[in-house]
């Protein structure tokens, strides 16, 4: 098999792998080196049909010893193998990086042997590349579950980014689908890493253990917390209440006192991971609480989402007609709502709430489950208060903030300020004036409160959660006249 037949398999074979942004990397070149690692930088990959890209994303190999019923690389599946040698992979990227084909590398492999075997492998890549090459271009590794603290912490030093996948949300999902996996295979590398990248969270105790409302046994339920001097395991005697479990502050308000160096000797970009949506039963109660404790106690920078993809039926996966990409949308939804907008897992779902609803998207839910909040007062209400608001986001809250302080705040000025008018106005006021009063819909009579004439939105949430829907979702007429097909 020539190098064009091995592109096409194994760039293939890595199209399935989301968790490959290079943001977050300042790699700066060296005299008669090649290559910067740049911040802001562009993910693609190579495709299949011959587009040139920005990031190679391609395996050492497709072979794999494991059977991972989700992976179309499983040992079971009856695919086309193929490999590259570790110096021929060296070669094709510096040949195509001097092309100006890519910017960077995602490289990633089945497992070899053994999962140290196949890390040494991925190792040697980047380490020619970043010495005998002299390359300081953007490298993400993928650590092999299972590999040795060593390696782990020598991939670590090689790369702009490193990320351990978790796959499956619970440890019964991790037995049943991937036998050959176990949670302390994934876990204890990301433990590593974030000891590694100086993560301490404040407050950790030696017995702290994590669990996940509802559901089964979560995959980090075994895993003590950090503490200060280093990491300690601690099996989990008996599960703890639910209210216990629930962080105490959100993911956007640990990350305050977060810094994160672009320059640093080890992974720089931090450590990611992935989740496979839809291959188990678990809710999005179960994945969201999951991931909100990676980003609190493993410290990893981004929780991926890839909707399950049928690769050639397996009695032990569900039978889908299609991948539920709507499903990784909400999820995506949900998890900035994490780094960005301040909530917490139980605010978004609970056991009671268990699934992300697929008509509406995960901020507007909260706002009609909490209608008693609203309207809020533009004038009075802090940051964190406004991003709670459809409509709007970190810059137009960061802009309310700062338009208050000059007084020039008004309801005509708030689309200006970047407000999304259309779904903020039912929700706010500005000087004790609801943004929505001069809309015809604002005006009609609640049956809830005829007595007191023209009412708020508010009072009728039905109305206004269809205001409130995604386009495709919406019980309006369409505009498009009916054409008459039938003659």
């Amino acid at each position: 098999m020539n190098v064009t037949e091995k592109i096409g398999v194994l760039a293939d074979a890595a199209k399935y792998d989301a968790s490959c942004s290079t943001a977050g990397s300042a790699r700066k070149n060296t005299p008669e080196g090649i290559g910067t690692g740049a911040v802001g930088g562009i993910c693609h990959a190579w495709s299949s049909d011959g587009r040139c890209v920005a990031l190679l994303k391609v395996l050492l190999s497709n072979a794999c010893v494991y059977d991972c019923a989700y992976c179309v690389n499983r040992r079971s599946n009856d695919v086309r193998r193929a490999g590259f040698e570790p110096e021929e992979l060296v070669r094709l990227i510096i040949d195509f990086y001097k092309r100006n084909y890519i910017e960077g590398a995602f490289l990633s492999s089945g497992v070899l042997g053994c999962p140290d075997a196949t890390m040494e492998r991925l190792i040697w890549v980047a380490r020619t590349l970043r010495t005998r090459e002299r390359y300081n271009g953007y490298i993400h590794l993928k650590i092999i579950p299972g590999s040795s603290e060593a390696l782990v912490l020598e991939a670590a030093r090689w790369a702009d980014r490193v990320s351990v996948n978790i796959e499956l949300p619970t440890a019964a999902s991790l037995k049943r689908i991937a036998p050959d996996k176990k949670p302390s295979a994934i876990l204890g590398p990301m433990r590593f890493l974030a000891e590694a990248g100086g993560f301490l969270p404040a407050g950790a105790s030696p017995r702290q253990t994590l669990g996940t409302p509802g559901g089964n046994t979560p995959l980090d339920s075994d895993i003590g917390g950090f503490v200060p001097g280093g990491i300690t395991l601690v099996p989990r005697s008996k599960p703890r209440p639910l209210e216990a479990r629930r962080p105490k502050v959100s993911v956007m308000e640990a990350r305050k006192t977060r810094t994160w160096n672009p320059g640093a000797s080890l992974m720089p970009a931090g450590q990611t991971t992935q989740m496979v949506v839809g291959a188990s039963p678990e809710s999005d109660a179960v994945i969201l609480g999951l991931a909100e404790r990676l980003y609190l106690t493993y410290d990893v920078r981004r929780v991926y989402y890839s909707a399950f993809i049928p690769t050639g039926g397996d009695p032990r996966l569900p039978v889908v007609e299609k991948p539920p990409l709507a499903r990784e949308h909400r999820l995506y939804q949900a998890d900035w709502l994490f780094r960005f907008y301040g909530y917490k897992a139980s605010e978004i779902l609970d056991p009671d709430r268990p699934f992300l609803e697929n008509e509406l998207d995960p901020k507007s839910s909260w706002a009609l489950r909490n209608l008693r909040l609203f309207p809020l007062e533009l004038l009075a209400a802090d940051y964190l208060e406004l991003l709670r608001v459809p409509g709007i986001g970190p810059k137009s809250a960061s802009r309310i903030v700062t338009a208050r302080r000059s007084g020039r705040l008004g309801i005509e000025s708030l689309s200006r300020l970047g407000v999304v008018m259309r779904r903020a106005k039912w929700f706010v006021t500005v000087g004790g004036r609801l943004a929505s009063a001069g809309d015809p819909d604002a005006s009609i009579p609640s049956p809830m409160a005829p007595a007191r004439g023209p009412s708020r939105v508010l009072e009728r949430p039905e109305f206004l959660r269809d205001l409130l829907l995604d386009p495709a979702f919406r019980n309006s007429e369409s505009c498009q006249p009916e054409l008459p097909w039938r003659t």
